[in-house]
């Protein structure tokens, strides 16, 4: 298990309940890959450094986590399957 920084980039256009409930989806894709959340920061919505999807503003979610870097892979499958989730990216933290 290694340490991570997943930093996640939602549609700015959801609801308040719809981006609890995108952030709870991805809690549960960490969890099934047996990761463990360690921290969840919601930055909320931001700037883009370009335009997503014609958006030039997204909301930004900063998870800590222990995670097997093996899952990835399979974590990158399901999120890519997420309409909400824009944008997405792994940094580990012990390298």
């Amino acid at each position: 298990m290694a340490n991570y920084e997943l930093m996640v980039i939602l549609d700015p256009a959801l609801s308040d309940a719809d981006q609890k409930k995108s952030i709870t989806t991805i809690g549960k894709i960490l969890k099934d890959a047996s990761g463990k959340k360690i921290k969840e920061d919601v930055w909320g919505e931001k700037k883009l450094a370009y335009k997503i999807n014609g958006s030039e503003k997204g909301v930004y979610v900063l998870f800590t986590l222990e995670l097997n870097g093996e899952n990835i892979k399979t974590i990158n499958g399901l999120f890519n399957l997420e309409q909400e989730i824009w944008r997405y990216m792994f940094v580990n933290l012990d390298a």
